[in-house]
């Protein structure tokens, strides 16, 4: 059964993409078939990757009728049970008629259910943002991952999504939207305020934060230089070990071994 996680944030720079890349890579590791699809009209996924232009993408995804997810798709020899939906949205034109077909919230759902799909796991990069792709990206997940920084303006940014995502639960009624939980990230050990905010939120929020978290790993931000995951750039090492921790503690909370 497919499963669908989406990871969204209303503020950058808090490991977003990074997550949503090195995720999907350790579920490939892990023998899963994987989509990563990218929603952000910056191309975050293929910088990460280090993938050339695609011709075929998020655009034709949203605006070409009848399309199929197969000729969209993106296979690649270096990554083995992966396979990518880049965005390729190059001008505001682009972008303001995507938002206009997304004005309904439950286009990306809808595209997902009704075509077959042969992966365990579809990854949605959303935009930073509460705009209408990050809103479908809400409404077509089966969980929702919110990367979080340990900081003031981090938190004050989760606390307006919040917000934003209970009006979103009352407006969408044919289905459950939930967090499936708060994914801490670029995490300082040594830092006494990341500490004590990480304390915090394990106190008020409990189970809504995942047991996994993210370091500030110099071999994370050199993987993502380089065009590559972490697992990939450095199996071995504490940040890759976190990715691989992060599926595991998914895998087994939501029962998605499949």
């Amino acid at each position: 059964m497919q499963t669908v996680i989406s990871f969204v944030s209303q503020k950058g720079g808090v490991g977003k993409t990074t997550s949503a890349v090195n995720l999907s890579v350790a579920l490939a590791f892990g023998n899963y078939r994987v989509l990563l699809i990218d929603l952000d009209p910056q191309s975050s996924v293929r910088y990460s990757f280090g993938i050339e232009q695609t011709k075929a993408g998020t655009k034709e995804l949203f605006l070409t009728p009848n399309v199929r997810l197969k000729d969209l798709i993106l296979h690649t020899q270096e990554h083995e049970n992966l396979d990518f939906i880049l965005s390729n949205i190059v001008n505001l034109s682009e972008e303001k008629a995507i938002h206009a077909k997304l004005a309904d919230y439950q286009v990306l759902e809808n595209i997902l259910a009704t075509q077959k799909s042969s992966y365990d796991f579809v990854i949605v990069d959303a935009p930073s943002s509460t705009n209408n792709l990050a809103i479908n990206a809400l409404v077509a997940a089966d969980l929702i991952l919110l990367p979080l920084q340990c900081e003031n303006l981090a938190i004050k940014s989760l606390k307006r999504f919040l917000t934003s995502f209970h009006e979103l639960q009352t407006l969408v009624t044919k289905k459950e939207l939930r967090v499936a939980g708060i994914l801490l990230t670029r995490f300082n050990k040594s830092s006494e305020v990341h500490q004590k905010i990480a304390s915090q939120l394990y106190q008020s929020l409990s189970d809504a934060v995942l047991q996994s978290i993210i370091p500030e790993a110099e071999e994370i931000v050199e993987a993502s230089a380089l065009g590559q995951s972490v697992l990939k750039y450095s199996f071995h090492s504490v940040g890759a070990t976190a990715y691989i921790r992060l599926m595991r503690e998914l895998i087994h909370k939501f029962n998605l071994d499949v």
